[in-house]
């Protein structure tokens, strides 16, 4: 059975602790960067696969965002394009 102070001891403890960013919150702050991100970038963050980092950038393409991405010597730099009319 609880007690009312223990009660109150556990909820001030669950509003202390901080959420962590989701994957794809965090992918998308990565691709909306001025510099991009490349697929080397993606796979070091977060532990994935080339072909799983290429699906997620994809996935934000279906989410219907502007995906470009530019070659350079580096390879290939994904970044979310904002539209003119959506601002």
């Amino acid at each position: 059975m609880t007690t009312p102070i223990a009660a109150t001891q556990n909820s001030d403890r669950n509003t202390k602790v901080a959420k962590k960013p989701t994957r794809q919150k965090q992918l998308y702050k990565m691709l909306t960067r001025k510099s991009g991100v490349t697929i080397a970038q993606l796979q070091q963050t977060f532990g994935w696969q080339p072909h799983t980092a290429r699906a997620a950038i994809s996935a934000q393409r279906k989410a219907g965002r502007v995906v470009d991405r530019a070659e350079t010597d580096k390879g290939s730099i994904y970044r979310i394009v904002e539209m003119q009319g959506n601002q």
